[in-house]
């Protein structure tokens, strides 16, 4: 399951299995709409039971990161991840993709707590 919701300046991203037909296409055009965005915004990604992305969604997302980096880092005022198991390892590889403030939550609850502060 995919689903974007968008309010106020925070965009959530949520990714979720069991893994579903088009479930990839759609996380792809999620970025895409999240890439395409013109106002300062902060980011809560959600993931869960997903597995991998296949080779070609692999790709096309790594040209994504490429592509938007400088814009995201523009307007991207910090993401927040909520993946299990998840740890800043996984973190230090995003933050290697963008220069805004990149934090790790156990749930949805303390990702909405958290991104607070980048807007402060």
């Amino acid at each position: 399951m995919v689903a974007v919701e968008e309010t106020d300046g925070l965009v959530v991203l949520r990714y979720l299995g069991p893994p579903l037909p088009g479930d990839e296409a759609a996380y792809l055009d999620a970025l895409e709409r999240i890439g395409a965005r013109t106002a300062p915004f902060a980011l809560i990604l959600v993931l869960g039971g997903i597995g991998k992305l296949s080779p070609a969604g692999e790709r096309a997302q790594n040209l994504w990161f490429k592509r938007t980096r400088a814009e995201l880092d523009r307007l991207c005022r910090g993401l927040v991840i909520v993946r299990p198991g998840f740890t800043e390892a996984g973190a230090d590889v995003f933050r290697r993709l963008w220069r805004f403030p990149i934090r790790i939550a156990p749930d949805e609850a303390a990702a909405r707590a958290a991104v607070r502060d980048f807007f402060a």
